[in-house]
């Protein structure tokens, strides 16, 4: 989307009453308005309604869900948060099982673009050069006029084995038996088609047999954004048509990329959607803060969401982690993401509960991408990346402290 970057507590104690509260937001019952004093007081299906401009801070604190199947975890995410997705499938490749990445490419993209200007040896375009003209086309295809070279799959492959001797991501051989889920608009002038088929090299190279690459072939053609089969929510933005590339990026195609996503990746009983997901679930506000400590550095919101079915507080549920693309966040687009990109109607049918990460700006982000360049310093793509390791961390206290 055309909206990269112009240039390009530690864990607190749980109390007994915050964890009365969640258990009771689990069991169904309605969200309890002056404790969270988040949401709307209106009808039942809309306590959950998030206010706009949305809150800088939240005292709900996320908790254990103890239904959570600790071997069903997957990612997804649109362009700068299908890179990342993609990134933080590969780095935590021993917790997470699976990917859907729409609009992305390869793991380390920016780290080895050669500068087109040194014919007889290899320099390296710098990050932000890259990213913005090789891995994606923000500024067009070309760098002082000439054109680099498209990211190879190859590269990436070096950089996950190069990372992996240096322990930065665990082994990429626990991949080969995950399920991934590629697409790429057919309308898509932003990320470059052979980027996204080098992402795709990259997986099957790791041995990936289960994965499914839908390159738009059929039914509309695809503009860089969301496709949804119809947008029905309340937005501040105009709907926007398969072909158009404006806020909030979420596009109205005729098909919905988020159920093939999910189907792929939780293949087993696949359910229709929810007819009213929030009558079915609660979205929740939650200190998202506590799990990194310099915002500006890191380029994190405060505040996160998620989504949980009430179905979760009786049977078990699985785990998605849901990245949104640049500008795409909850100060951008408000909550025409987290509510209607399509994830919560199949998530509450299908016993998923859905944690949504929120990037902010920063000097070096302006414009609220997920960091897969390095802006948040040069171990942004490993286990110890200040963003990924606030979102392992997130992961980590939704599962609990395990057996």
């Amino acid at each position: 989307m055309r909206t990269w970057p112009s240039v390009i507590r530690e864990v607190h104690p749980m109390h007994q009453q915050l964890r009365s509260f969640y258990r009771h937001l689990l069991q169904g019952l309605t969200l309890g308005l002056s404790a969270v004093g988040l949401f709307s007081s209106a009808a039942r299906s809309h306590h959950d309604d998030v206010p706009d401009p949305p809150p800088q801070s939240s005292s709900n604190h996320l908790a254990a869900l103890p239904n959570l199947v600790p071997t069903e975890i997957t990612v997804s995410g649109i362009s700068s948060g299908g890179f990342f997705a993609h990134q933080f499938h590969v780095a935590y490749s021993k917790l997470v099982n699976g990917a859907g990445i729409i609009a992305g490419g390869p793991f380390a993209c920016v780290e080895n673009v050669p500068n087109p200007y040194y014919v007889f040896w290899t320099v390296p375009l710098d990050r932000v050069s890259a990213a913005t003209v090789a891995c994606t086309h923000y500024f067009g295809s070309s760098y002082f006029g000439l054109r680099p070279s498209t990211p190879r799959a190859e590269s990436s492959l070096e950089a996950i084995r190069q990372a992996r001797r240096r322990r930065a991501i665990d082994d990429p051989a626990n991949l080969a038996d995950d399920r991934v889920w590629l697409f790429h608009g057919e309308h898509d002038e932003i990320v470059p088609e052979p980027v996204a088929r080098s992402l795709e090299e990259v997986y099957r190279a790791l041995g990936v047999l289960d994965l499914q690459a839908d390159w738009n072939d059929h039914g509309r053609a695809a503009s860089h954004g969301m496709p949804v089969e119809r947008f029905t929510g309340q937005s501040k933005f105009p709907t926007r048509e398969c072909e158009e590339h404006e806020p909030p990026f979420i596009i109205q195609c005729g098909f919905d990329a988020t159920r093939s996503l999910l189907q792929h990746l939780y293949p087993e009983n696949f359910n229709g959607p929810s007819t009213d997901p929030h009558r079915d679930g609660t979205l929740m506000a939650f200190d998202q803060s506590e799990f990194f400590t310099t915002r500006e550095a890191i380029s994190l919101h405060r505040v996160g969401y998620i989504y949980v079915p009430h179905t979760c507080a009786a049977e078990p549920c699985r785990l998605h982690v849901a990245f949104h693309g640049c500008k795409q966040d909850m100060e951008s687009v408000h909550d025409d993401f987290i509510r209607d990109a399509g994830y919560n109607q199949w998530a509450a049918s299908n016993s998923i509960v859905v944690l949504y990460p929120q990037a902010t700006g920063s000097a070096a982000n302006p414009n609220r991408c997920w960091d897969f360049w390095g802006y948040s310093g040069s171990g942004y793509f490993g286990k110890d990346g200040p963003q990924m390791r606030a979102v392992k961390s997130m992961v980590d206290r939704l599962l609990g402290p395990g057996p």
